[in-house]
Order: C-alpha cells, then structure tokens, then sequence
C-alpha cells in the first residue's frame, strides 16, 4: 500500500487524444461511484437528518447537508468532463468538507440525546468520504483520514445516544474502520493499478519510438548505400513499363544527379518531386517487389523537405505491411502517390477484412507509433486511417506545406 497516486502521471503524457487512457477512465469512474454515492446516502439519511433536528441548532444542520452532499454530488459532473486535476480538487473538497462538518458537530449539538439507536445521519458513511480522499491524496493520507474520521463519528454516536444503545467505544471504532477499510483500499489499489498501467503503456510507446526512430536511422543509411541502386532500379523499371518519356528522361537526370551527390558527400535537405517517387517506391519494394506504385498526378518542378519524404516512404512502408499481413490472401492493394507545389501524398487502399479503430487494441502500436506517429513528427505531416469490418482499409499519409 505504500504505492500513492503519483503513479498516475503518465496522465499528462497521452498518444493519441482519442485514447483516454487508464488512469484517468478509471479515475472517472471511482469519481462517479462517489457521487453516486453520495446521491444515495442523501435519499437513506433524509429521515435521520430529521430526527436530528431537535438534538442541533438549525445552522449546523443546513451548513453539514450543503458541505457534505453539495460538494459529493459535485464530484458527478466534474468527472465527466474535468481533468485529473479538477476530479482530484472536487473530491479532496468532498473529503475536506466532511471532515469540517464533523469538526464543528460539537458546536452545533445543543446537549440533548437522540431517541433513536441509529446515531448521528452523517456516521453512516464515513467510509465513502475516505474513497473521496482516495481519489485526491496518496494513500497513506486517505487511510489516516479513514481512520480519523471514523473514530469521530463513532465517538459522536456514543455521546449523542443514551448508553443502553450502544457498545463499547474501541471495538465500535475498530468495526467502523475494518468495514470501510476494505473499500478505501479497493480504490487505492484501482487507482495505483491503473497508474502503473499507463507508466507501462508510456514505456511501451517510448521504447518502441525510440525503436522505430533506430530502425529509420538504419533505413536511411541502407538508402544512402544502396542510392545508386534504388535509383538506377526505378529508372530502368519505370523504362519498362513506360519506354522513353519525358518523366523517364527527367527520372534519369535525377538518378545521376543523386549519384554525383552522393560521390562528394552532399547532405541535402530537399528532395525533387522524381526522387520523392523514387523514394517511396524503393520502400514499398522493400516490403514487396511486386506491389505496384501508380503517380496520378505530379508537378515535376516542386521540391519536398527530405526528412518528410523519408517520413512518408516508412510509413506508406508500414501500411503495405499492414495490409499485406491483416487484409486476407484475396485482397488487392494500390498505392497512389501525388504530388503537387506545396504537396505530398501517398494514399494505400485494400478491399481487405477491415477493421474497427476504436477496438484496436493499445499494444498494437504498428499505427499509433509507425504511422501516426512518424508523419506527426514531420512538420506539416497528416496521417489518416479510415476502416470498417467488411469495408477494406485506407490509410493516408501526406505533407503540407
């Protein structure tokens, strides 16, 4: 139990904004069960508020209800739509308020005993205020709380009920904490299970970030070695299938322009729209030979950043794979590639099988880190993956100037 609720910090840190992670859904949840909570208590203790009247002044009486179940029922709302921060402050004024409304029951007690053997409304639920300090502090602090507050209220119920209805105070008291321990320590453990959650997903995407950046540091060595071949090679096949061309003459001119930079160790930042081409189509054949690339439409004369080529080429990569490895054995697969003054597109359909994004699971990151989040560390890099069950699959990947 010496986990606290710092382990919920990779909050902060989320991938995707359409994946609420962890910590902060299950955080949502134990909030509403707290207001919920609440709600209920307000319905069960109407009576006992009642019968308490003629023991307190009528002040304490307003101001408890408005502290304790104003400020309970507030945690509903705020966990719908707050952050962690706003969840953790509604819920740690929950807590706080309770434990002032006990404070100052001795000031609002007129001395008189109650007739009824149920006690003061409010000792019936110290437990769920020690789950709302749960939410809020580490626990260490919402244990000692749980343990402070029930030996008041207990106490309070010994003084304001005739000693026939009772029985001893230290057993009373040691009940009291065993029952609501058990639930204060079932959120502790939720909320600490769900921190180390998204502390292992955020290493995950880290060490796999860090494994795609290695892997396209290896790519991008390969290209340079192999510059001359991934240049000639899609030159000669684009003479295959085409035979002379304007296109083939200018993809020629840049094949030998690549060659020369190469040779007086050039690093350039800016690649033309032919060895943009060239560039995706060598990693498209890397994953397979035989997958063609079609150019639907080319402005020859524009330039692209070269670190956002080499970002679309891996990840149109990745899409291939993808597709070649979940669409089925039926599934045909086109990659189109445009490119025009101020941009860069590469778009991969299948027919496939398809799939549903919302149920892709958070350890498959082949998307999420692969693709998604290559183009995002591009400037003016846009991923898109758009799939249904039964309806294929489109991924694209594009650069905006």
């Amino acid at each position: 139990m010496a986990a606290d609720t710092a382990a919920l910090s990779p909050l902060t840190g989320v991938h995707d904004e359409r994946d609420e992670q962890a910590g902060l859904r299950i955080l949502r949840l134990m909030a509403v069960f707290v207001s919920v909570g609440y709600l209920a208590y307000a319905v069960i203790t109407a009576p006992m508020v009642a019968a308490s009247l003629p023991v307190m002044d009528t002040w304490w009486t307003v101001l408890a209800v408005l502290l304790i179940f104003g400020t309970g029922l507030a945690v509903g709302p705020v966990s719908w739509r707050g952050g962690v921060r706003s969840i953790r402050i509604v819920s740690g004024a929950a807590a706080a308020c309770y434990a002032t409304a006990v404070a100052l029951w001795w000031f609002g007690w007129n001395g008189q005993l109650l007739d009824t053997h149920d006690g003061v409304w409010f000792t019936t639920f110290p437990g769920l205020a020690a789950i709302a300090s749960a939410l809020a502090f580490r626990p260490v602090v919402a244990f000692a709380y749980l343990a402070v507050v029930s030996a008041c209220t207990v106490s309070l119920g010994h003084v304001v009920r005739p000693s026939s209805s009772y029985g001893p105070l230290l057993p009373d008291i040691a009940w009291s904490i065993g029952f609501s321990l058990l639930f204060v320590s079932a959120a502790v453990m939720a909320i600490r299970t769900a921190g180390i959650l998204d502390t292992t997903r955020a290493e995950a995407f880290e060490v796999t970030a860090e494994a795609a950046a290695a892997n396209a540091r290896s790519a991008e060595r390969t290209r340079f070695d192999a510059l001359t071949h991934d240049n000639v090679m899609s030159t000669l096949l684009l003479a295959s299938r085409q035979g002379a061309s304007p296109e083939l003459a200018q993809n020629a001119r840049a094949a030998l322009a690549a060659v020369e930079e190469a040779a007086a160790g050039e690093v350039r930042t800016t690649v033309t729209t032919f060895e943009a081409i060239g560039q995706i189509r060598a990693a498209v054949a890397l994953i397979d030979p035989a997958q063609p690339v079609m150019v639907s439409d080319a402005d020859f004369d524009a330039v692209f950043p070269a670190a956002a080529v080499s970002a679309m080429a891996s990840a149109t990569a990745e899409a291939v794979r993808n597709s070649r490895k979940h669409a089925g054995e039926q599934a045909t697969t086109t990659v189109t590639i445009t490119a025009g003054p101020s941009l860069l597109q590469a778009e991969v359909i299948d027919d496939g099988v398809g799939f549903d994004p919302t149920q892709v699971s958070a350890s498959r990151l082949g998307i999420a880190v692969s693709i998604r989040g290559r183009m995002s560390k591009v400037d003016g890099g846009v991923a898109e993956v758009d799939s249904r069950p039964g309806g294929g699959t489109r991924v694209l990947v594009e650069w905006v100037r």
